[in-house]
């Protein structure tokens, strides 16, 4: 079976390419979702409030704890 080195170097060239591409499109979309989400901007305070939500809601759903005896043990909720 013969060798197409010219298939073989233009393949590589579109494998290089699009993985040139895919990392170029990667870092500007990056940089577009970190200027979205700088401090002060709409979606920053929007994620902010999210977090936040979620923080409160773990702290008063996620964590009981009942004192029984000397110390604390950690109660188990039934599902």
């Amino acid at each position: 079976m013969p060798i197409n080195v010219e298939e073989i170097v233009e393949r590589a060239f579109e494998q290089a390419f699009a993985k040139a591409l895919e990392q170029i499109l990667h870092a500007k979309a990056e940089s577009l979702f970190q200027k979205a989400f700088s401090n002060g901007s709409p979606l920053a305070k929007k994620l902010e409030e999210k977090i936040e939500q979620g923080f409160e809601k773990f702290i008063e759903e996620g964590i009981h704890w009942e004192k029984k005896k000397p110390g604390f043990k950690k109660s188990v909720r039934s599902a």
